[in-house]
């Protein structure tokens, strides 16, 4: 009898954080803050939604919150989530199911710890 191995995936999390000071240089801080906490809680949503749309089977939810993702993620420096969540959306396109799957199961693992990294950046500029 064969043994099987269990895989337990990880990815960290990586933050332009050049992104986000281009953000409070080109505006001012109250209205910078506004638009990465917007942003933050569009990503978090747009996560949840494509969990959902998942669980139902739902290509066309799940196409519109991998594009709400990838835009969210870009305005946030989480380039890697973005662009992870744009492989998604064309492996739905192609109706690969099987790579639309696995990468969307990467592109949530990203998602926690990226929120939980931009949250702690968020603390120390406070």
């Amino acid at each position: 009898m064969a043994q099987v191995s269990r895989l337990h995936h990880s990815e960290a999390a990586l933050v332009n954080e050049d992104e986000l000071t281009r953000l409070y240089i080109k505006m001012d801080y109250r209205k910078a803050e506004q638009l990465i906490i917007a942003a933050i809680d569009a990503l978090s949503e747009a996560l949840a939604a494509a969990e959902v749309a998942h669980t139902k089977n739902d290509d066309r939810d799940l196409m519109s919150a991998c594009r709400k993702i990838a835009r969210a993620s870009q305005k946030l420096g989480l380039e890697k989530l973005a662009f992870v969540a744009r492989d998604v959306r064309i492996a739905l396109h192609q109706d690969d199911k099987v790579a639309a799957q696995a990468t969307l199961a990467r592109a949530l693992r990203l998602g926690e710890p990226s929120l939980r990294a931009l949250w702690d950046i968020k603390a120390i500029q406070v």
